[in-house]
């Protein structure tokens, strides 16, 4: 309980040790400040990669710290939620499933085998289901794991993405708004290329803290999203793992195939130039000001 509480108290640390890093993206070992606070008003240290932009809380938390935080206090933290998903996230989350299975309806075979990398409370993978396709997916957290297997039984596995491995590869592996929780992308998403059948498919989306208009500044930045990604460190990132993009939905929103695309420094330097912009220099305290006057203004 009063590690609960420590959460939510202003100015004041995170509960956790964690360890200095490299770039999770690059492994660039030089960075640049951007903000020492988070949405909440509690500290919380942010950096930029010098080389291609990334942003990353650094000292990162351990794999240990992080799974226990995902395990006991992730969806209470952030979605009010405890034993189950509430309504509300329920029809959010089949919202924003259709509009996701809308964008691959073309790209896949009618009897595709699909696997959603980061489940929740399964709304993608059941309305693949009703579409025909062969859907599965995981989830780390117990709660949200627990609901989807309830609806969607052994479809559905709780489990860590290391610890996993399937006897038949997919046509698509889905992740959305999972790798910017994870301290080392690279090898998650080197996991879901390992996944995948020849001609298979990637398909992730992140949020994107690329949008110069509006900024929220730090206001966008919280313990849960240990990186953040603009459009091209999450090029990189997929690069890195043998991925190009062959369809942009939105600028962090991207299905990927296999191949090699773009010279990976010039990747590495418009990322940094763009978060420089946006988070550099103070930038992303000017942001979070004029935001919230953005908003009282609009009232």
């Amino acid at each position: 309980m009063l590690e609960a509480l420590s959460r939510l108290l202003p100015l004041t640390r995170y509960p956790y040790v964690g360890e200095r890093i490299n770039c999770p993206v690059c492994d660039h070992a030089l960075t640049t400040d951007v903000a020492n606070l988070d949405r909440r008003f509690k500290r919380l240290p942010t950096k930029c990669c010098d080389a291609c932009g990334l942003l990353f809380t650094n000292p990162m938390p351990t794999e240990d710290e992080l799974g226990a935080y995902y395990t006991k206090y992730y969806r209470l933290d952030y979605q009010m939620a405890t034993t189950s998903p509430k309504q509300k996230h329920i029809v959010k989350r089949n919202r924003e499933a259709a509009i996701r299975v809308a964008h691959v309806m073309d790209l896949l075979p009618s009897n595709a085998r699909t696997l959603d990398f980061g489940c929740g409370s399964g709304e993608f993978v059941c309305q693949m289901l009703e579409k025909g396709f062969d859907a599965h997916g995981f989830e780390l957290g117990e709660a949200y794991g627990r609901y989807a297997q309830s609806k969607l039984g052994e479809r559905i596995q709780i489990e860590k993405w290391q610890d996993l491995s399937f006897d038949r590869p997919f046509d698509m592996v889905t992740c959305f708004h999972v790798v910017e929780h994870l301290r080392d992308p690279i090898s998650a998403m080197s996991k879901m290329v390992e996944w995948l059948a020849p001609e298979g498919l990637v398909y992730i989306g992140v949020p994107d803290m690329g949008q110069r208009h509006p900024s929220r500044g730090f206001g966008g930045l919280h313990f849960a999203h240990v990186l953040g990604f603009n459009h091209h460190n999450l090029l990189l990132a997929a690069r890195k793992v043998g991925l190009r993009p062959t369809r942009t939905i939105a600028p962090t929103d991207i299905i990927f195939e296999r191949g090699v695309a773009g010279e990976a420094d010039q990747i590495a330097v418009s990322g940094h130039r763009l978060s420089q912009e946006i988070y550099g220099n103070g930038n992303a305290y000017r942001s979070y000001l004029r935001y919230q006057v953005g908003k009282l203004v609009k009232r």
